[in-house]
C-alpha cells in the first residue's frame, strides 16, 4: 500500500551536483549528491528595465525583463567518512582550487523538487565547512547561476517507481 503525501518534507528536495565545463549538460550517472542539507534556499527573480514612453497608460511604468538570477544555498550536515563526506571534500577542493574549471569555482547544480527540477551551470560563491564531531561535519554553500550554453533548465520531476 502506498500511502498520499500531503506534506513535504526537506528530505524531499535533493541537491546534486557536476564539476564540469559550461559546454557539456552532465548525463544522469555523472551527479553526486550534497551531504543532508537542512536547509535549501531557492532564489529566482528579473532584473527589469524601464521602457516608458509618452504613450503609457495610467502614468504606470512600462518596465521589461532583461537578465534572470538564480541564487541556490544551503547548510548540512554529512558523515565524514562516507561517500557525501568525499563529495563535500570534492567540492571543498574545487572551490578552493578551481584548477579543474579554469581557475573559476564554477560547477552544474541540480536541484530536484518533489514535482520541478532546477538545473544550472553555477558559480560557488561561498563555502564553509566546521570540523567534524563524531565523524559528522556542517558545512555551508551559495551559488549563483552563470552563463553556460544551455541557461536555465526547468523539468518536470519524474516520480520514481514505488516497486508496487
Amino acid at each position: 500500500m502506498a500511502c498520499n503525501k500531503t506534506k513535504y518534507t526537506g528530505r524531499d528536495v535533493v541537491l546534486e551536483y557536476v564539476v564540469g565545463c559550461s559546454d557539456t549538460v552532465p548525463v544522469e550517472g555523472d551527479w553526486k549528491r550534497f551531504g543532508s542539507l537542512r536547509t535549501k534556499e531557492f532564489d529566482l527573480s528579473w532584473d527589469t528595465t524601464d521602457a516608458t514612453d509618452s504613450d503609457s497608460v495610467g502614468a504606470l511604468r512600462e518596465n521589461l525583463a532583461t537578465f534572470q538570477s538564480l541564487t541556490i544555498s544551503g547548510d548540512g550536515t554529512c558523515k565524514i567518512s562516507g561517500e557525501a563526506g568525499a563529495n563535500l571534500k570534492e567540492v571543498t577542493k574545487h572551490v578552493a582550487n578551481p584548477v579543474a574549471t579554469d581557475g573559476q569555482p564554477t560547477a552544474w547544480i541540480r536541484m530536484t523538487f518533489p514535482d520541478l527540477t532546477f538545473t544550472a551551470f553555477m558559480l560557488i560563491t561561498t563555502m564553509s565547512r566546521s570540523g567534524a564531531y563524531d565523524d559528522v561535519g556542517t558545512y555551508s554553500f551559495e551559488a549563483s547561476a552563470t552563463s553556460s550554453d544551455s541557461g536555465l533548465v526547468v523539468d518536470d520531476t519524474i516520480p520514481e517507481e514505488s516497486g508496487e
